[in-house]
């Protein structure tokens, strides 16, 4: 197992795949031995795996105060027919990469002062509602010893399912609206921001209406962000007591997930596999590597200071780059690294007539 995890290590670090990764090393499981290894994954397996690798490390840094979580998707491009035609495990996305298929995952990241930490990560399938998504989600931060004080719900999880069963436990939570051109409309009006109601209707007959608070958050664009001017309207749907001002700052923590996806580039295996347990693992390493990297700058590179945070962590004493460059290093020493190249066998007869010899 040893062997297994370094060779997946290895082509996360150089975002390459298994049988390139492979083929770099000297030691180790043959390519043969390693294709079957992750050929043969059991999707529950491999996330119950996951979940207790993601909670271990964080559950002694999670503050015991409550803290805000966020809820989001990832989703990575599928190619070809179906894995399972009785059960399908794609969704339909917008066309990405030359398909509109993808696997996709859903992952809990807390919001905390400077930096965030990933406490789940699970699969999502075609059927599985987003109900469901953020019922596991929070189940497995509860299981990792957190208290919640409010989720930050990307504009997917705007449903009626969803924010009734949210508002039911009294749960605080904000969803930015899915709106249209003609809806946005109704909503973009003047210029001061402004707070109203909004009810939504049940999808069965019978359900009850759902009131929401809508808050419309008006920013003037001053040109410093894509030479943009005039007047932007950011529009969420609140549940719980919220101000305006708290619910746009807020917000705006969770768009630090976009840039922690671009981390997980980074460190991102490649693989054309349409198995969901082999992908479903190789996000889960680079959101693995992206706990131990934050956990590793509040141990070695944060210093204190005054200040509502108290601390400042130096980003140029490790970088993301530079863990994964120690992590290749640290790989090498155990499966060896290819030096150079050697051909036994006779060169052929057409090469052999046009002068070419080995050395």
């Amino acid at each position: 197992m040893r062997d297994t995890a370094d060779l997946l290590l290895r082509a996360a670090v150089l975002r390459a795949s298994v049988h390139r990764a492979r083929a770099q090393s000297r030691r180790g499981h043959s390519d043969r031995t390693a294709r079957w290894l992750f050929a043969h994954l059991s999707l529950g397996r491999t996330q119950r795996a996951l979940t207790f690798m993601l909670r271990r490390p964080i559950r002694g840094r999670v503050p015991k105060d409550p803290v805000d979580v966020a809820i989001d998707f990832h989703d990575r491009p599928y190619y070809g027919p179906p894995q399972d035609a009785r059960r399908r495990q794609v969704v339909k996305t917008k066309e990405e990469r030359g398909t509109h298929r993808a696997h996709r995952f859903a992952s809990l990241s807390i919001l905390l002062p400077r930096f965030r930490l990933i406490a789940s990560l699970r699969f999502h399938p075609r059927n599985g509602g987003t109900l469901t998504a953020v019922r596991a989600a929070l189940h497995d931060f509860q299981m990792a010893g957190g208290k919640l004080r409010a989720v930050f719900l990307d504009r997917g999880f705007y449903n009626y399912v969803v924010l009734s069963w949210l508002k039911a436990p009294g749960i605080t939570a904000v969803v930015p609206l899915r709106l249209g051109s003609r809806q946005r409309k109704k909503w973009e009006r003047g210029k001061r921001s402004y707070s109203t109601t909004h009810t939504l209707k049940g999808p069965r007959r019978g359900d009850p209406p759902l009131e929401v608070t809508i808050h419309v958050v008006v920013r003037y664009q001053m040109g410093r962000k894509w030479d943009r001017h005039g007047s932007q309207y950011l529009i969420y749907a609140v549940l719980g007591d919220r101000s305006l001002k708290e619910v746009a700052d807020r917000y705006r923590g969770r768009f630090g997930i976009e840039s922690s996806y671009r981390i997980l580039g980074q460190a991102m295996a490649r693989t054309s596999s349409r198995s969901p347990a082999l992908r479903l693992l190789q996000v889960g390493v680079g959101m693995l590597l992206q706990n131990e990297w934050v956990i590793l700058k509040l141990l070695y590179a944060s210093e204190g200071r005054q200040g509502p945070v108290g601390f400042r962590i130096r980003e140029e004493l490790l970088r993301f780059e530079d863990l994964l460059q120690m992590l290749l290093r640290a790989v090498g020493y155990r499966l060896g690294n290819v030096c150079a190249v050697e051909n036994r066998r006779r060169l052929p007869t057409r090469l052999r007539r046009q002068g070419l010899t080995l050395l």
